[in-house]
């Protein structure tokens, strides 16, 4: 498997003092471990590191395929957060849309629980 990977550290290319390539190349076989998570990919490598973990969001390509991590889009999240008064509300952020048990979403149809979730798995 070879994988190209985004470099993190390009968008901040200007505050090295030596050239931050924009992208990682890797090759290896992809392999399973308990602590790399759904969002993560393990795989094993030749170089002198040997396994690597690498957030999916980061992979643009997989055997010189396109490839975009889509697995935070398709399912719906919902967690419980604490309002700015101390009440809690539920909000769900998923691919059928989004609502929140707050009275400010009740009456506008949206709100700042619902934009904070969304900006988090965005």
């Amino acid at each position: 498997m070879k994988l190209t990977v985004y470099n993190t550290q390009y968008d901040r290319r200007d505050a090295y003092f030596f050239p931050v390539e924009e992208f990682h190349y890797y090759e290896g076989e992809p392999v399973t471990v308990k602590w790399a998570g759904a969002h993560e990919l393990a795989i094993r490598t030749a170089d002198s590191v040997g396994l690597r973990i690498i957030q999916r969001k980061n992979i643009r390509e997989i055997d010189g395929q396109p490839y975009t991590y889509t697995e935070g889009l398709n399912k719906t999240v919902t967690r419980i957060v604490a309002g700015s008064k101390g009440a809690s509300y539920e909000v769900s952020v998923g691919p059928g849309g989004s609502k929140c048990t707050c009275q400010g979403f009740t009456f506008r149809g949206k709100c700042k629980h619902v934009e904070a979730l969304e900006q988090e798995l965005a």
